[in-house]
């Protein structure tokens, strides 16, 4: 299976950042995936991007900053100077998407959109041209070590469904729950990035690289 594994930073120890970092580089096809809360969207306060801009100097993996803030267009400037090389947004916090959409490419960065888990697929529709990453949540947004949320292989199978009919481009990630019971669902499904936050990082890294080495076996 060929995919994207983007460990999510908010479940690594803060006490040794850069070595979680080094974690993530021992994984082919690998990203960083920057969950940025602010309190407000979601009820827990995470990073901004001096924490992103302190990290960018000792890495050049992708990086993609998942904004689950208010209005997120005034941080998009903000963490494009950070060193960002993405961006995505959830489209249940911004009334005017295809304006946001356009402000981040003119940035020269990748554009991704997120879904909570009970926000169809309907709403992004007409951005699915647009954009490159589809980001469905398999949790409710705000927390790491959730459970996986059953019925979001549905979506994931409806995105995977619409871009093949459209010919589209976009890549769909999912984001939540994601460990050695799900991966492999999500995957067949048509999921081509997992974010990945306590498994990653809470789990032996040794078992956790030979999963992943074994996951693109088959």
């Amino acid at each position: 299976m060929n995919f994207v594994t983007a460990p999510s930073i908010l479940s690594a120890d803060f006490s040794c950042l850069e070595s979680e970092i080094k974690k993530i580089e021992q994984i082919p096809d690998s990203w960083v995936h920057i969950d940025v809360m602010d309190g407000h969207f979601v009820p827990n306060l995470t990073f901004g991007s001096c924490v992103i801009k302190s990290i960018r100097k000792k890495t050049s993996l992708f990086f993609d900053a998942h904004l689950m803030v208010d209005n997120p267009s005034s941080f998009l400037e903000e963490f494009a100077d950070a060193g960002v090389n993405a961006i995505t947004f959830h489209i249940e916090e911004t009334h005017f998407p295809l304006r946001l959409v356009k402000e981040i490419k003119a940035l020269g960065l990748k554009v991704g959109v997120s879904l909570n888990p009970v926000t169809p697929i309907s709403m992004v529709y007409h951005l699915l041209p647009l954009i490159d990453i589809l980001l469905v949540m398999s949790v409710e947004p705000g927390f790491s070590g959730q459970k996986f949320i059953p019925f979001s292989i549905d979506k994931i199978q409806e995105a995977n469904r619409i871009r093949k009919e459209q010919n589209l481009h976009f890549l769909i990630s999912v984001d939540g729950g994601i460990n050695q019971d799900t991966a492999e669902r999500v995957l067949s499904s048509g999921a081509d990035i997992l974010v990945m936050g306590s498994f990653f990082f809470k789990n032996d890294f040794s078992f956790v690289k030979n999963f992943l080495s074994t996951l693109r076996e088959r």
